[in-house]
């Protein structure tokens, strides 16, 4: 064979490989993944005759196996090409099983794409006012989220018709804005619903089972469902009984009679962090301040409650 003709065949191999690239290089990646896969199922195929048919006499044991490899490889492409659609529905199905597979396994708390926890905010806790001040402190421990389900209930609460209502819709509002602009703390409103749940309550608790956040109330029913359903809860009015000051029996202090006791001769007066003191024999002291002396405490559901004497001088 010339030189000539060894010149025009690889001329012509390497015309026909650049447009066998240019075609492939158009298809879709499922579509190339599939050929290249069976092209090498087709070679696998074409060497298990390879040996037998390199026995022929002649040019046969030449040529034959050369055919046979040819015609393999294009009957594979032909055949898992026309069966594209079932194969790419098994290689789906096979990622939602294993998916399935994933999602049995214990979840981890989803965090944010900075590793902060997420705090889902309830209404109570935006209609009561205090959040605000406590963002400024720097100590809740993750990044506030607003349902935009939230939102919506705070809105229509703001635009009640009873002045008291609407007020307390206002504020939530205000408290939001205050969060955004006049402290550091993350907040952001996101637009997942639960449409399978009609209750606002049941949507949060829901949200944050799937998120795996935490929930921000004062709602006290809403913290023992969240807490059945294995949601922790972050209560304002659980962290403003914390904080309050350590008072024992004994100790001495000054305190405003502001009113009355529902006890004859009782008088109620309260420390600056909202704690009731009530004063024996103080009915009759409302609006002055006089020192006293705790002599007892009462735990009640709603907090501690400490019983006085008016010092004497």
């Amino acid at each position: 064979m010339s030189s000539s003709y060894l010149v025009l065949i690889f001329a012509g191999l390497a015309l026909v490989l650049a447009i066998a690239v240019t075609k492939l290089s158009k298809l879709k990646a499922n579509t190339l993944f599939i050929g290249v896969f069976a092209t090498i199922v087709g070679l696998l195929a074409g060497t298990l005759a390879y040996l037998p048919l390199s026995k022929l006499p002649d040019g046969f044991g030449v040529w034959a196996p050369i055919v046979f490899y040819i015609t393999c490889v294009v009957g594979m492409i032909w055949l898992f090409l026309s069966r594209r659609e079932t194969i790419e529905k098994t290689f789906v199905m096979g990622g939602k099983v294993v998916d399935v597979l994933i999602h049995l396994k214990p979840q981890l708390p989803t965090k944010s794409s900075g590793g902060t926890k997420e705090i889902l905010v309830d209404t109570s806790v935006l209609i009561d006012g205090r959040l605000s001040d406590i963002a400024k402190t720097g100590f809740l421990p993750g990044k506030l989220v607003v349902p935009r389900f939230i939102l919506v209930e705070l809105q229509n609460i703001a635009d009640s018709d009873e002045p008291m209502r609407r007020a307390k819709g206002r504020r939530g509002l205000d408290v939001i804005q205050a969060i955004k602009h006049d402290t550091k703390h993350k907040i952001e409103t996101v637009s997942e619903d639960v449409p399978e749940h009609e209750k606002v309550d049941e949507k949060l608790v829901h949200l944050a089972k799937k998120r795996g956040a935490d929930i921000l109330t004062t709602d006290f029913n809403l913290n023992k469902v969240a807490k059945i359903e294995g949601v922790r809860v972050l209560n304002i009015n659980e962290l403003s009984q914390a904080l309050r000051p350590v008072i024992i029996p004994g100790e001495q202090m000054e305190i405003k009679i502001v009113q009355a006791g529902k006890e004859k001769n009782q008088g109620v007066g309260y420390l600056p962090d909202g704690t009731m003191i009530v004063v024996e024999e103080g009915n009759s002291l409302v609006g002055k301040t006089v020192a006293v002396e705790i002599k007892r405490v009462l735990q009640t559901a709603a907090g501690k409650m400490f019983f006085a004497t008016i010092k004497k001088t």
